[in-house]
């Protein structure tokens, strides 16, 4: 979905919500109707839109008729419509327009060529020369076993250049069409972190983008991983967690981190598995005079979850929808949060279709059932625990094992995977410069998708930091 956060392609923080808001429906298309003709009528100022609007009709009819050669119309309705939106300086809001739609579906479908992450990138028409996040592509929420994580990027990684071209004034569209191709090739970004500059090269892979994973750890506590939420998320989540008390489930953490959000909806149904009736799950409030202030509240449909004990992880890349999940069973003191503060995205979008393309449209703010506003702040964790991370100083060592290809060729010599293989690697290049932790990831991420179809097990808690003080909490109350 265009700048905001693309699965190398695709929107992360606002998908989905037009089915909440202003989707491709008659009922909601008279729904945003009827909220924009009572906006209108709020209205006390002479009507200064009519007038600029008029002042365009002239002048396009002026260009229409006197330019030397036929005009595209539709090109130009569709360039008005991108300038509007980038107009407001948001980068959540955008027109994707008509030659791009296929896109626009084919991510909503989850299914592409490339290296399986999130990227954002602002328009290049706001521009700042002393803040390289706008001229940049930031990489945010690397799918688990994805080519992206795998080769170590990071949150927060900036990408210069896609192989060899500056993206300073490319959309983030147009960066995404770059990283995304046939599964197979290659792409090499140069990416920035820190005061660091490497190139890695990656190899596209066909990537289905996952919603929900689960596994039953030691002591009868259940482990479910919601990578996204998609039109599917709820459902599965729900399936999941019947599987899990089948095989004797006692408690459960719930893993958000690198969820970017998706479908409100789907989060709103998520949370409702795990919250009493009439418990408030989030609270949304659009511009006054548009009807769009709301209220959404647990209505009880499910009491599977009600009594589960429960923990969340975040990190920085759980964002949008997944705070929303994630805040709604904190507030209502039934989860608790373990990891590290969430990226603060607390703003919801519209979708709609506007001719043959589409508009996404920052259209209010959400707020927590505490009452809080989370945008740009995020949320907190109960208890702080970091994920494995590499420093800047070990990027140069870093970028060396993996042009020497050392988790791949280590894998093929060990097929088996196993935690002693793990910490084999991890001694073999213990004097690589890379901390252990980090070559423990590494390998691992390597195995994963080598036995992405086997019965390797998703998560170790040896190997995660989070994870395995979110056991220990469960098992020990502190």
């Amino acid at each position: 979905m265009k700048r905001t956060r693309l699965i190398v392609m695709l929107a992360v923080c606002g998908l989905g919500l037009g089915t909440l808001f202003a989707g491709g429906s008659p009922e909601s298309q008279a729904l945003l109707l009827q909220q924009l003709r009572n906006s209108e009528n709020a209205q006390t100022k002479p009507d200064e839109i009519q007038t600029d609007i008029d002042a365009l009709s002239l002048l396009w009819r002026y260009v229409d008729s006197l330019y030397y050669q036929d005009v595209d119309n539709n090109a130009v309705k569709e360039k008005m419509a991108a300038a509007m939106l980038d107009a407001l300086g948001d980068k959540y809001s955008f027109y994707t327009p008509s030659d791009e739609t296929d896109d626009y579906m084919e991510n909503i479908s989850g299914k592409y060529g490339g290296i399986g992450v999130y990227l954002s990138k602002p328009s290049p028409s706001n521009i700042d020369p002393d803040d390289p996040k706008t001229y940049m592509v930031t990489i945010e929420s690397p799918f688990r076993g994805s080519p992206a994580q795998r080769a170590g990027l990071m949150n927060g990684d900036l990408v210069s250049a896609i192989d060899g071209e500056s993206v300073r004034d490319m959309t983030s569209s147009e960066a995404s069409k770059k990283v995304r191709g046939e599964a197979g090739t290659d792409v090499t970004l140069t990416v920035h972190r820190g005061d660091a500059t490497f190139d890695i090269t990656l190899t596209r892979e066909t990537i289905d983008t996952p919603v929900i994973q689960k596994m039953l750890l030691d002591g009868g506590i259940g482990y479910i991983q919601i990578i996204q939420y998609t039109d599917a998320t709820s459902g599965q989540l729900l399936e999941a967690v019947r599987d899990l008390k089948g095989q004797g489930m006692t408690s459960l953490i719930l893993d958000e981190r690198y969820n970017g959000g998706g479908n409100v909806d789907e989060a709103l149904k998520s949370a409702d598995i795990f919250l009493q009736p009439g418990q408030t799950i989030v609270t949304m409030e659009g511009r006054k005079g548009t009807n769009a202030n709301r209220r959404y509240v647990a209505n009880g449909t499910q009491s599977i979850g009600r009594t589960l004990p429960l923990v969340i992880l975040t990190n920085d890349g759980t964002a949008s929808s997944a705070e929303i999940f994630a805040a709604a069973l904190h507030d209502n003191k039934r989860a608790t949060l373990i990891g590290t503060n969430t990226f603060g995205k607390g703003i919801y979008q519209s979708v709609f279709p506007f001719g043959d393309g589409f508009v996404q449209l920052t259209t209010g703010h959400y707020f927590t059932p505490s009452g809080e506003n989370i945008h740009e702040k995020g949320i907190a964790p109960d208890i702080e625990v970091e994920d494995v991370k590499l420093s800047e100083e070990e990027i140069p060592a870093y970028e060396q094992l993996m042009k020497d290809k050392a988790p791949e060729t280590f894998v093929q010599e060990h097929p088996e995977y196993s935690l002693e293989n793990v910490q084999l690697f991890a001694d073999q290049y213990k004097d690589s410069g890379v901390n252990e932790g980090y070559l423990k990831v590494l390998v691992r991420y390597q195995y994963y998708v080598k036995h992405v179809l086997t019965d390797m097990p998703i998560a170790d808690p040896d190997l995660d930091p989070p994870l395995k003080r979110a056991m220990e909490f469960l098992e020990s109350g502190k």
